[in-house]
C-alpha cells in the first residue's frame, strides 16, 4: 500500500530581490512517516526550501500542496500541519518561562486557557523538560532551548516537523538530547525533515536523502544508494562508510 502523501511541490521556483536564485525549478513528493535528509552544502537552496513548506516564503511560480491544499491560500492551516524549528532557536523564543514559550502559538489561536495548560502540561512532560517550566529560556543549555523550540511545535500537533541545521552550536550532550527527541517524534508518526551539511548524526535513521546544490535537486534517493556521491556536493562522507563500514548508528 502506497504511503500517505502530505506535501507535494510542483515546479517551485524562488529568485530573492537581488536576482540571487534560492531555488529552481523543485518538483518533490513528502510522505507520511518519513524521515528525509536535505543534504548540500551552505547556500544550496536548502534553507530557502525549507521555508517555502509552511508559508514562511511563498513560490513566485510553481505551487506547494500541503494535504492537497495550496500553502499560499491556507496558511494558518499549513502552519498547524508543517512545524518549523529554525537554526537558531533564540530567534524563536519570546516568553519568559519555558511554560509560557511553549503556550505561546496556542495562545495566538485563542485557545481556552484550560485546554492550553493541559497541552503545554503534557508535552513538557514528554519532552522531560516539566522540571524546567519556570525557567527563564535564556538559562537553558543549548540542547535544552532547542527542545523548548520543539515542545512549542509539537503542542499544535503538526503532521511533519522541520529542522534547520538542529545540532548546530551544540555540545555532544545537547546532540544527544536533540537527536533522541528527533527519533522519537518519527517513531511516533510524525514525518521528519531535516536540513544539514552534517549528515553523520542522522543518515543511519533517515529513510530518504535529498541533496541539493545551486538551488536545483540533484539526487533523491536512499542514503545507502547516496552516501558515496555525498562529498561531490561538498558533504562529508560519513566516517564509517568512508572506512568500509557501511552506514552505522550514530547514536548507540
Amino acid at each position: 500500500m502506497m504511503p500517505e502523501k502530505i506535501i507535494d511541490i510542483k515546479s517551485v521556483c524562488h529568485t530573492f530581490e537581488d536576482g540571487t536564485i534560492g531555488i529552481k525549478d523543485i518538483f518533490l513528493s513528502f510522505y507520511k512517516g518519513e524521515f528525509i535528509i536535505l543534504a548540500g552544502r551552505n547556500g544550496s537552496g536548502k534553507t530557502t526550501l525549507l521555508r517555502h513548506l509552511n508559508g514562511l516564503l511563498l513560490p513566485q511560480s510553481g505551487q506547494i500542496l500541503v494535504n492537497g491544499k495550496t500553502v499560499s491560500n491556507h496558511l494558518v492551516q499549513t502552519r498547524k500541519t508543517v512545524g518549523m524549528v529554525f537554526q537558531d532557536p533564540d530567534t524563536q523564543i519570546v516568553g519568559d518561562t519555558v511554560f509560557d514559550e511553549v503556550a505561546f502559538g496556542l495562545e495566538n489561536l485563542k485557545f481556552k486557557r484550560h485546554d492550553i495548560n493541559e497541552k503545554v502540561t503534557q508535552v513538557l512532560k514528554d519532552l522531560s523538560l516539566y522540571h524546567l517550566k519556570d525557567r527563564n529560556p535564556s538559562t537553558l543549555s543549548g540542547g535544552e532551548k532547542r527542545k523548548v523550540a520543539i515542545a512549542g511545535i509539537l503542542v499544535m500537533d503538526p503532521e511533519v516537523i522541520v529542522f534547520d541545521e538542529p545540532f548546530s552550536n551544540l555540545d555532544y550532550p545537547g546532540t544527544l538530547q536533540v537527536l533522541s527527541t528527533i527519533i522519537d517524534l518519527n517513531r511516533s508518526g510524525h514525518t521528519i525533515i531535516i536540513a544539514t551539511h552534517d549528515v553523520e548524526t542522522v543518515i543511519d535513521t533517515a529513510t530518504r536523502i535529498i541533496i541539493m546544490e545551486k538551488g536545483l535537486v540533484k539526487e533523491d534517493g536512499r542514503p545507502c544508494d547516496l552516501v558515496k556521491h555525498l562529498e561531490s556536493y561538498g558533504v562529508k562522507e560519513p566516517c564509517s562508510s568512508k572506512f568500509g563500514l557501511g552506514i552505522r548508528p550514530w547514536l548507540n
